[in-house]
């Protein structure tokens, strides 16, 4: 951690995408910023395990059904099949190019990058332990808190257990399943779904909620069930 200075006029604790866009909306301002993220890379869950990662994984898969779906395939005598490795190595591909663009982003707006754990020591101080369980000190004159969210972890359910992941740790699978449940049909319990059933998994698909997506107008709700349920009975991938 080589910083400079220990003051600033704002200090961001975050770089997922609400960290990001406040700091270098800031460092554009003429502000002294700094962010602060626990993890050595910057971007947050939105980049490493999030938004980035999933949208990768259904891009790749709607490609794969789509190179399945067309006619000169049907020329190709070799079959094809999509592991788990291929789908992670696509994934941390774009992911490596997304904190290189972020990266960038701060170094070009001035923005310091701080990497550790931060905790409030007072109203215009933190500490900040990094890696190595050194901790250095920083104030600012106003902090701006973006530290995101994480799934719910029920205590009744086993994380630990190799089978079982949440939407953080879904894409550390070492191997594709041959059946999934998925537990919740909101945005992303839908997205995955979806993307696995592309990939030809079997997938239930487990509603705790009056409607699909409850939170859209119902004709959506309503217009996307019977596409989720034609999906049990047909496999694009095949």
């Amino acid at each position: 951690m080589e910083i400079l200075k220990n003051h600033f006029d704002v200090i961001v604790i975050g770089s997922g995408p609400g960290g990001e866009g406040a700091s270098i909306a800031l460092g554009k301002a003429g502000k002294s910023v700094a962010v602060v993220e626990r993890y050595t890379q910057v971007g947050g869950g939105c980049t490493h395990w999030g938004t980035i990662p999933s949208k990768t994984l259904i891009h790749t898969i709607r490609q794969f059904a789509e190179m399945k779906a067309n006619r000169l395939f049907d020329l190709v005598h070799h079959p094809v099949k999509v592991t788990a490795r291929d789908l992670l190595a696509t994934i941390q591909r774009v992911v490596e190019q997304q904190v290189s663009d972020r990266e960038g982003f701060y170094d070009r707006n001035g923005v310091e990058v701080i990497e550790g754990l931060a905790r409030f020591v007072d109203p215009h101080g933190i500490e900040v332990a990094d890696e190595t369980g050194n901790s250095h000190r920083f104030t600012a004159d106003h902090f701006i808190i973006a530290t995101g969210s994480h799934p719910y972890r029920p205590d009744d359910v086993d994380f630990t257990f190799p089978r079982v992941v949440d939407s953080d740790t879904v894409l550390q699978m070492t191997e594709l399943p041959t059946t999934l449940t998925v537990y919740g049909a909101g945005v992303i319990g839908c997205e995955y779904a979806s993307a696995f059933r592309g990939l030809g998994v079997k997938v239930n698909l487990v509603n705790t909620r009056e409607r699909l997506l409850e939170f859209l107008d119902d004709e959506i709700s309503n217009a996307l069930l019977p596409s989720a349920r034609r999906k049990r009975h047909s496999d694009p991938a095949e």
